[in-house]
């Protein structure tokens, strides 16, 4: 019997369930993500048994990493140059030194709490070093802080995509045998080198196409031209072995500065069917990520206890996350932000979509309780952000004046 037909029908009923929970997630007021997770625990190997994470990744997990490229072009779209700009310096620390502290002391915690080696450790940590500007947007839009508190928290969160994806994929090559540190890191940085080039290329040439006075033939057609980049992207980065996910960036952050700047009626990046076509692609990204992240979380605990796990979280969220902000953010002369807001950008840490994208790339190189620390530490950060920031604000004496919302 052909396939097809089922394979079809499986997929429009995926999507179907995938609005409705979006309904539900509404109606709760919960991330719609969670749902999406449990959605796959629900139909994969621990649960109905319908679906697996491996044939949905795909051989090499190309559909997975094709997901991953979409998220990381919306991350690029959101990352405006005059936010870098204002608080480089506190961004910058925040997604270098901040993210390389964060990975090395949750693999030190993961080892201890968990037994994992430290290679596992280390790769688990730069995985879960990522946040989510998906969960965190709808949070601070919700709450009355300053501006530059809210801009650096989004710039930190695209960044902090990139660079967390970067150390996952760097880590994770160090386990092919056939190469040296050396040339690992040599065959790293001429990838990064053509994913950046591709992305910022590609970028160009949508820009040119589509608003030129004489060349660009394609002002009415923008959606069909982004899917066309963003094709050509993943391909061609597949094709000379670049950073897939860097390119998708550069890509996304160059599309994003013309549709902030073109804020007239007439510019087709103003229009609404340049954000339909990416709210689309961000939801379907999203819905097959946290779909896999589900179909790959053991049925039990796997001896794992859940006491160990709420430590990590809460040593995360607690720990890691404070000590980071205020280490490095009093190195930033410039933006000099207070103790107050300090405190405010120390509770916000949300580990969520790109986390569950980097362990499907992963999940070869980790054992079967990785998925369960994953799962806990994105359930578990997402809750305490969601519950816990509004009374923190409040504590902490942010007025809620028009001016000061983000």
């Amino acid at each position: 019997m052909d396939k097809a037909p089922l394979i079809l029908l499986l997929l429009s009923g995926l999507l179907v369930g995938a609005l409705f929970l979006s309904r539900l997630s509404e109606r709760l007021r919960t991330p719609d993500i969670l749902w999406f997770m449990f959605l796959g625990l629900l139909l994969g190997p621990s649960g109905l048994g319908i679906l697996s994470g491996d044939s949905l990744m795909g051989t090499g997990h190309v559909f997975l990493l094709g997901a991953v490229f979409l998220v990381l072009y919306e991350a690029g779209l959101r990352t405006r140059v005059d936010r870098v700009r204002d608080h480089g310096i506190a961004i910058a620390l925040l997604v270098t030194l901040g993210l390389l502290i964060t990975s090395i002391l949750l693999a030190a915690a993961v080892h201890f709490l968990f037994g994992l080696t430290y290679f596992e450790g280390l790769l688990l940590g730069a995985i879960l070093s990522t946040t989510d500007p998906a969960s965190i947007l709808p949070i601070l839009r919700k709450l009355p802080l300053p501006s530059r508190v809210s801009e650096t928290l989004v710039a930190e969160s695209a960044l902090g995509d990139v660079t967390g994806s970067l150390l996952t994929l760097f880590i994770l090559s160090l386990s092919r045998p056939d190469l040296s540190l050396t040339r690992s890191l040599g065959e790293f940085s001429l990838s990064v080198l053509w994913g950046g080039l591709s992305g910022a290329v590609l970028g160009g040439l949508v820009i040119v196409l589509a608003t030129h006075p004489k060349i660009g033939l394609f002002r009415h057609n923008l959606p069909i031209l982004i899917l066309s980049a963003l094709l050509a992207g993943f391909g061609l980065s597949l094709l000379v072995h670049g950073q897939a996910l860097l390119c998708a960036f550069v890509l996304g952050m160059v599309a994003g500065q013309r549709a902030d700047s073109g804020r007239d009626r007439h510019s087709p990046f103003s229009g609404e069917a340049f954000r339909t076509v990416n709210n689309l692609l961000a939801y379907l990204a999203s819905f097959f990520i946290f779909l896999v992240m589900g179909t790959l979380i053991p049925g039990s605990s796997g001896g794992i206890s859940w006491f160990r796990l709420l430590a990590l979280v809460l040593f995360l969220v607690l720990v890691v996350r404070p000590l980071v902000v205020f280490s490095l953010l009093p190195l930033d002369r410039r933006s000099r932000f207070s103790v107050r807001e300090m405190g405010f950008m120390s509770v916000v840490r949300e580990t969520g979509i790109m986390a569950g994208a980097l362990l499907g790339l992963a999940h070869d190189a980790l054992p079967n309780r990785a998925s369960i620390i994953v799962f806990s530490v994105v359930v578990g950060t997402i809750a305490i952000g969601a519950l816990g920031s509004a009374p923190v604000a409040r504590y902490l004496g942010f007025s809620g004046s028009p001016e000061s919302r983000p």
